[in-house]
Order: structure tokens, then C-alpha cells, then sequence
């Protein structure tokens, strides 16, 4: 007994078009490399503010105040260890992102720690916290500049 192929047919709705699914490059738009590429003003999903590093490494220096390395991490949507390496080297402005358990920055020497990093027993712990006070702090430098 000879087995004969069938010819292929198509599902039924497979010829239709996916015209409301698809990006100004004809494809589907989920797909679309150039459509979905991250832009470098993109924040990671995990991310609850609109801030970057510099920013709130400003506000720390202005305000002097210390915040842990999780609270930042959660602002800008990532991990708390890859804070360390997003910091790079050592300084006194830098010094004020520490670590939950000791209050301090992690590795840092006396001499790389900023002056007055321990002036206040204060350190905003949650991101949320740390957003709110940035919102308050730009408000202020708004209206006063």
C-alpha cells in the first residue's frame, strides 16, 4: 500500500493579515528589534523612578544624607550588589550609598568616606523613600532657581 502526501493547505486563518499587530516595519510589532530596541533614557522594568545615578548621588551630597544600596537598587531597577560596580571607584560623593547592616559603604576606607557621613544617624532605607524626598528636593530647587 502506496502512501500518497497531501498537499499542504494553510489554516484558515493564516492568510489574514495582521494589520493591527504590526509596526511601522511591516513586522509583528512584539518582534521588532528596531521597534523594541532600549533606548539609553529607558528604565528597566523593575525600576520606580524616573532618576539615574548622578542624580541621586546629587541629592545625596546635597542634602548629606545615606541611603542603603537597596534602596537605590530598587529605584533604579536593579540589584543591589551591581550597585557597587554602577558606582566605580571610590570617593567621598559616593560614599553615602552604604550598606543596610554596617551603615557604612562597603570596602571603602576612612579616607574615602565623605566627612561628614556620619553626622546624622538617618539612612533612607526603601526606594519609596527615596523618591519621595528626591520629588521634594527638586521642587525646592525648582521654585528657588
Amino acid at each position: 500500500m502506496a502512501v500518497v502526501a497531501q498537499p499542504f493547505r494553510a489554516a484558515k486563518n493564516a492568510t489574514k493579515p495582521m494589520t493591527d499587530n504590526r509596526c511601522i516595519h511591516g513586522l509583528d510589532s512584539r518582534f521588532c528589534a528596531a521597534c523594541n530596541k532600549k533606548s539609553t533614557a529607558h528604565r528597566p522594568r523593575g525600576a520606580i523612578g524616573s532618576v539615574d545615578l548622578p542624580e541621586i548621588l546629587r541629592f545625596l551630597n546635597e542634602e548629606q544624607v545615606r541611603v542603603t544600596y537597596g534602596a537605590v537598587g530598587e529605584v533604579l531597577g536593579v540589584i543591589p550588589r551591581a550597585i557597587g560596580a554602577r558606582l566605580g571607584p571610590h570617593t567621598r560623593e559616593r560614599s553615602w550609598i552604604v550598606s543596610a547592616e554596617t551603615g557604612f559603604p562597603t570596602d571603602y576606607s576612612r579616607d574615602d568616606m565623605h566627612p561628614s557621613l556620619c553626622r546624622t544617624d538617618e539612612i533612607i532605607s526603601s526606594g519609596t523613600e527615596l523618591v519621595i524626598r528626591m520629588t521634594a528636593w527638586k521642587a525646592l530647587r525648582d521654585r528657588s532657581g
